[in-house]
């Protein structure tokens, strides 16, 4: 058995798929197929009916190749929010599991309706935010201005 630490999680093991040499005194490892090796990683914690651990929720994030603060953007919430998911510094809410884990799934199968659903949210919060509402009087009265 090789724990394989690389991933970030600390309970993963590999029975087989790898190769550890030794060379001038130092021990290397090769993985026969590392993408491979990440997608079942990720489909075995998205699978998990356990609340996703800080570890497992940014090697997901990575998985995904996404920065913090475009995952934030997508769940509406900023960069450093997502860095304290990921330092186990903040709990994790069910719904951020959920859409995470989804997002994973949806990558894998090449369907995008949740991330453009999220982007969609996204973007009409920050197009609100922006927004300028000005207002004029006509006649006592005020209105939208033209």
């Amino acid at each position: 058995m090789y724990h394989y630490t690389e991933s970030g999680l600390s309970n993963v093991y590999l029975k087989n798929g790898f190769t550890v040499e030794e060379i001038d005194g130092e021990e290397y490892t090769s993985i026969d197929d590392m993408n491979g090796l990440h997608r079942t990683i990720a489909q075995a914690v998205v699978d998990s009916r356990k609340p996703l651990t800080h570890e497992e929720f940014k090697f997901l994030r990575i998985e995904l190749n996404v920065s913090q603060k475009m995952l934030g953007t997508r769940f509406g919430v900023d960069e450093q929010t997502i860095a304290r998911y990921e330092k186990g510094q903040t709990k994790i809410p069910r719904t951020t599991d959920a859409a995470l884990r989804t997002l994973y799934m949806e990558s894998q199968e090449k369907n995008n309706p949740v991330s453009y659903f999220l982007d969609l949210l996204a973007d009409t919060e920050a197009e609100e935010a922006a927004k300028v509402i000005r207002l004029e009087e006509i006649e006592d009265q005020w209105e939208i201005a033209a």
